[in-house]
């Protein structure tokens, strides 16, 4: 199976800048983004299963010291899970650049998940904000925060990919999925469906759903907000 990308400029051989933009598909449908997210899941598990046991690592070296001395102080569990916060957030906010990169077809590898500790406190503070409004919504009849874990998923990847600011990543997020809410609802459905099946013969279907998931969440990322040629 052939690995080419069909949303791939060609390349030159003259090293030049490119300044193709990635525009954005008002059609996309769930079934032609798993197709697509399929292809290119080949040649990219290596690449993002390397990035997941770096975050693995990482995660076990920076919350063990404070299971073994701090699990009985309320204190030292609430510094710790700051501590934890600030050096994985990072981590897993690589996860989604990666899948947004492999959607244009970028080049990836698994270090790329230390490429955005520049951006260490925006990561964290959106995080915090939406998680308080989502658990706010939740409150509030369970509706609002349902339908805003949707309308806020593709927050963070805006404000890293197109370097938006807090509120406005959130807002940009919201307003643009909240136009297309039940259609991305569907598509976050069938792949929790599939990531449940993929579970049963003990996980081993992991291997594959894990990429395609993240590649999925990419190619709709493109689809709805489109992607800057520098990713």
């Amino acid at each position: 199976m052939t690995d080419a990308n069909p949303y791939q400029t060609p390349q030159s051989n003259l090293q030049e800048p490119q300044s193709v933009q990635y525009n954005t598909n008002p059609d996309w449908d769930i079934g032609g983004i798993f197709k697509e997210a399929w292809q290119l899941t080949s040649g990219f598990k290596a690449t993002m299963w390397g990035a997941i046991l770096i975050y693995i690592g990482i995660m076990i070296a920076v919350s063990l010291p404070f299971e073994l001395i701090g699990k009985d102080s309320v204190v030292m569990i609430v510094i710790g899970q700051i501590i934890i916060s600030l050096v994985t957030y990072p981590l897993s906010a690589a996860f989604s650049m990666l899948g947004i990169k492999r959607s244009v077809g970028a080049a990836t590898n698994a270090f790329m998940v230390f490429d955005y500790y520049s951006k260490l406190l925006k990561i964290f503070f959106l995080y915090v904000v939406m998680t308080l409004l989502i658990m706010i919504g939740l409150v509030l009849l369970v509706i609002p925060g349902i339908y805003l874990i949707v309308a806020y998923s593709l927050a963070l990847p805006l404000m890293l990919e197109k370097n938006m600011g807090i509120w406005e990543a959130l807002e940009t997020s919201r307003k643009t999925i909240s136009r297309q809410w039940f259609a991305v609802f569907g598509l976050y459905l069938v792949m929790l469906v599939l990531f449940l099946l993929a579970m049963l013969p003990l996980g081993i279907g992991l291997i594959w759903m894990l990429p395609f998931a993240f590649i999925a969440m990419g190619v709709l990322y493109r689809s709805l907000f489109g992607v800057g040629a520098n990713v």
